[in-house]
């Protein structure tokens, strides 16, 4: 079974790949890919950052709980990116785009940054 620590990892390349591929082919397809692996790593994420509250002895009941929490203690450096990617994930999840296509993109870059500046626990 692969390491959740691996699991994260794989996660932040896979969007990086999938934006390096919608950056070279702009096709409805290779879009699909980065909004796919852009809703996995703020699963990911929020899970991570509600575990690693948690362990502080606070609870995050919720998502944005945890997001705000997180940022709280300092382990996010801009819960804003992190709110919003919350936010346009839920909507591609439900299928009503609230964004660009542009404007998801933008927040997909914004969001792996925050991501890679994390410290995943093990």
């Amino acid at each position: 079974m692969e390491s959740k620590k691996k699991k994260q990892h794989k996660a932040i390349h896979s969007l990086k790949q999938a934006l390096a591929q919608y950056s070279k082919n702009q096709s409805d397809l290779n879009f699909l890919t980065v909004v796919k692996a852009f809703e996995i790593l703020v699963e990911y994420g929020w899970r991570e950052l509600k575990q690693m509250v948690e362990k502080e002895g606070l609870e995050a009941p919720s998502p944005k709980m945890a997001i705000k929490e997180a940022a709280r203690l300092g382990f996010i450096s801009d819960p804003e990116v992190w709110l919003n990617s919350l936010e346009a994930r839920n909507s591609s999840v439900h299928d009503y785009f609230g964004i660009s296509e542009k404007e998801y993109l933008e927040l997909a870059k914004k969001f792996l940054s925050q991501t890679e500046k994390t410290n995943w626990s093990s």
